[in-house]
């Protein structure tokens, strides 16, 4: 009889053990699917995790009474079979073996490898017991929370953005998100920490229509930049006072050439160049605007963002019919890439982190071109070689004053090859 109360406490032990792995360890997500698909024992899972400190304290009494009965009725055992003088050494040393193998390491580890239907098949008994032992359970409540005031210590969010990064990284791997899937949750957790003046089309290279201009030239310059929209300046590009779209302008076209640039012309948006990519998303889908004027700090034009550009954080490179598409970045050789000068530094970043290629790019630079003029300290002019750490960058094209196209060679430290 107490051989077999003693089996009884183990399988209470192991399960008492099992539970607190299985609660631990089981995924929140797939357990809320499964109550909405209309799982009970889900639901009810998901409750005892909601209060999961009463339900801990819960599996630990019941654990300690369990094993404490053991040991004692081993005890009485042992004292039976060996004597009182080695009886208890027996008992205290058989015990700790079986309750170590039987009660935690093997229930844990079976559990930690079906946590959610094993959470799922205790969680009627634990939501029994956590009722049972309420006066116990709110006693130690109150004493861990004293603790915690005594300690000072602060609520921590359950998990952070880098911790998001590292769990996606893992999803990938194990092959649950395609490539482009995971990269877009990860362009989608960077993108609250872009500011607008990273993807702007830069003044320079800005195509403008002047106020006064005649229909006749911007209807070249509608034809030959292939543009759906245009900004509109009074004197300088400093005064960009509006916008006006192809389907509008070549619609009075036809209509009647006798028209002028601002009885089309429509109002656009003014952001200030430090301002969140996500707060320009939400200002320009509010405002229903498709393109708006980029500040600096002084009030002129540092640039133009159309919401396509915005899009592309997110989704990579969005073509139009009209495009020629040319690829950002192009693997000429073995960590050699051939890249365009308006490629933003984020992007080649991730173009590299996703080939698992380690390439600290340090630069406050936003876009290649800039952090390539960093590099040589000057205007480079076609074929300049510039060497910085792992880094050796050669201009292929370059025009006036910009960088247009470069190679970038990147050699791996000797420890990373090994």
């Amino acid at each position: 009889m107490q051989i077999v109360l003693i089996v009884i406490l183990i399988i209470c032990s192991a399960y008492f053990s099992a539970t607190e792995t299985a609660l631990n360890s089981a995924n929140k997500i797939r357990l809320k699917n499964m109550a909405d698909n209309g799982s009970r024992a889900a639901q009810r899972t998901l409750n005892i995790l909601a209060k999961y400190d009463k339900a801990l304290t819960t599996i630990l009494i019941g654990n300690n009474i369990v094993n404490i009965a053991c040991s004692s009725i081993a005890t009485i055992l042992a004292i039976q079979l060996v004597g009182e003088q080695y009886g208890s050494l027996v008992s205290t040393i058989v015990v700790t073996i079986v309750v170590l193998i039987f009660g935690e390491v093997m229930p844990k580890s079976i559990a930690k490898d079906f946590a959610e239907p094993f959470a799922m098949f205790s969680s009627g008994v634990i939501s029994f017991l956590m009722v049972i032992f309420t006066p116990v359970s709110a006693f130690f409540i109150l004493l861990k929370k004293a603790a915690s005031k005594l300690f000072h210590r602060k609520e921590s969010v359950s998990m952070t953005e880098e911790e998001l990064k590292v769990m996606i990284d893992e999803i990938e791997d194990e092959g649950v998100l395609e490539t482009q899937e995971s990269n877009l949750v990860r362009s989608a957790l960077e993108f609250d920490e872009i500011t607008v003046d990273e993807i702007i089309t830069p003044r320079v290279r800005i195509v403008a229509v002047e106020i006064g201009e005649d229909v006749d030239e911007v209807r070249r310059k509608f034809l030959q930049e292939e543009y759906s929209r245009m900004p509109v300046y009074e004197r300088t590009l400093d005064n960009i006072i509006g916008i006006i779209t192809e389907k509008e302008f070549f619609k009075q076209y036809e209509k009647n050439s006798d028209f002028t640039v601002r009885s089309i012309m429509q109002e656009t948006l003014y952001l200030p160049q430090m301002q969140k990519l996500s707060e320009v998303f939400r200002t320009m889908q509010k405002q229903k605007c498709h393109m708006s004027v980029v500040l600096d700090q002084h009030g002129g034009t540092l640039g133009i963002v159309t919401m396509e550009d915005i899009l592309e954080e997110l989704v990579g490179e969005i073509w139009d019919e009209s495009d020629e598409v040319k690829s950002p970045v192009t693997v000429v050789g073995n960590n050699v890439f051939e890249v365009y000068g308006d490629v933003s530094l984020n992007s080649l970043r991730r173009f590299l982190e996703a080939r698992d290629i380690p390439a600290d790019i340090e630069s406050e630079a936003h876009t290649v071109a800039g952090w390539v003029l960093g590099l040589f300290g000057s205007i480079p002019k076609n074929g300049d070689t510039v060497t910085s750490g792992m880094f050796t960058v050669t201009v292929l094209e370059a025009a006036e004053l910009r960088v247009i196209r470069v190679r970038i060679e990147i050699k791996k430290n000797e420890s990373e090859e090994q």
